[in-house]
């Protein structure tokens, strides 16, 4: 459950496109060309893909520091520090739908994805480490799956019921409840800590230093490793550019 929310709440706005994108306000129901009328932020296409271009960079840059901060200080600082990142980042970005027609819209937005960003891919890579360390063998696979499984239910839940909701509730109160999403993620994280804390000391390494990773390291990744990264970084960009922009 540690990504459950920030899954969820990472496509929101595609889920909400049109109202990031609606006018500002609806006189009549219509438009002088009969289309439709969609109240909404009254973002422009540019501002609305900022959205996802400033996750993504953030999420690209941020993940690989994460990696050495998560060798260097351990699971238990990681998934508290990232897990409320998005907490943090996630009820920013909900605050700022209250500034609707003001300047200050935009940089509130932008910034709680950043935040977003920083602590969501980050998050990942501390519960893919902490999946790591107490499965094995043939429950490694069962394990990854059903952590994946988990997180994947975050985005198809919010395909199916973010618009429902949006349409009874309004934006803000949509937006909220993503973030509110984001925080039984941290107590999920809570309780991932105590648990790991409790199994370290029944195997008596609570307290062992482990060898920390370092930037040259990297010289030694196989040619198959880096065949592996290509391939996952061509998936995505087959898949979510679409997904931001249904």
């Amino acid at each position: 459950m540690l990504t459950f929310g920030s899954y969820f709440c990472f496509d929101m706005p595609s889920v909400l496109q049109q109202q990031f994108q609606g006018n500002l306000t609806c006189v009549n129901s219509t438009l002088g060309n009969e289309t439709e009328c969609v109240e909404g932020l009254g973002m422009t296409p540019q501002e609305y893909n900022l959205l996802y271009a400033i996750y993504a960079w953030t999420n690209a840059v941020v993940v690989v520091m994460a990696g050495f901060l998560i060798d260097k200080l351990g699971n238990r600082f990681g998934v508290f520090l990232f897990s409320f990142l998005c907490v943090l980042g996630s009820s920013i970005f909900a605050l700022g739908s209250h500034f609707k027609g003001s300047p200050y819209l935009l940089p509130l937005m932008l910034t709680g994805r950043l935040l977003f960003g920083s602590g969501n891919g980050s998050l990942t890579i501390v519960q893919n480490r902490i999946t790591a360390f107490w499965f094995r063998g043939k429950e490694l696979a069962l394990a990854f799956g059903l952590t994946l499984a988990f997180s994947r239910l975050g985005s198809v839940l919010n395909f199916f019921c973010t618009q429902r909701f949006q349409a009874q509730y309004g934006m803000e109160w949509t937006l909220w409840g993503g973030s509110l999403l984001c925080v039984l993620g941290f107590l999920s994280a809570i309780t991932v800590s105590v648990l790991d804390k409790v199994g370290m000391k029944q195997l008596g390494l609570d307290g062992t230093i482990q060898e920390e990773s370092r930037k040259v390291d990297v010289r030694v990744l196989s040619l198959r490793y880096w065949l592996l990264v290509l391939t996952i970084m061509f998936f995505y960009n087959g898949i979510f550019p679409f997904i931001a922009d249904a």
